[in-house]
């Protein structure tokens, strides 16, 4: 199979669903639901959980995939809510007294071209997590995930405008930020 970005990938393409198309749909989505789930800013544990839990409900219902949106959008989405319950665990857990594991970055690569230049990547990574949450998530799909304002929309439960509307002031923190 070609080598494809998650973005372009399709239920078909892991037909039939045996080990090593489970194997394939992990490794395409992993270091993606990674990412996502550090801009939930979830500790290390909790990411890898996240990843797992994800990659097994996306494959639980990979047959059953309707196709009325991207794939990936539909991962996203899964990690999304995966996210959200992750989060919420830890807010709980936070309340009663638990400390909260230590926040460590995912070992999820950088795109190649940020790898290079790894202290700028590290100083966009800061200021990203100094933003909203709604802001640095939609900047991070769109931006590193590569999906559309439609599909963050879907993803993120809002109108268009709205996420058009986070991710221009999302850009507009960062560039004040950076001048």
């Amino acid at each position: 199979m070609p080598v494809k970005e998650p973005n372009q990938l399709a239920a078909a393409d892991f037909e039939p669903l045996d080990d090593d198309a489970a194997r394939r749909f992990a490794d395409a989505f992993a270091p993606r639901i990674a990412a996502q789930a550090a801009r939930f800013r979830l500790p290390h544990d909790l990411c890898q959980d996240v990843v797992q839990e994800t990659l097994l409900r996306a494959l639980r219902g990979l047959p059953h995939f309707r196709g009325e949106s991207r794939l990936s959008t539909w991962v996203y989405r899964i990690a999304w809510r995966e996210c959200a319950r992750a989060a919420a665990h830890q807010k709980r857990a936070a309340r009663g007294g638990i400390a909260p594991a230590p926040e460590v970055e995912p070992e999820a690569a950088p795109q190649p071209d940020l790898a290079a230049q790894a202290d700028e990547y590290a100083r966009v990574r800061a200021a990203m997590n100094g933003l909203p949450e709604q802001h640095r998530l939609a900047l991070g799909y769109h931006y590193l995930d590569g999906l559309a304002v439609a599909d963050i929309a879907a993803l993120m439960e809002a109108t268009p405008s709205t996420v058009k509307s986070w991710l221009k002031r999302g850009r507009d923190a960062l560039r004040e930020r950076f001048a």
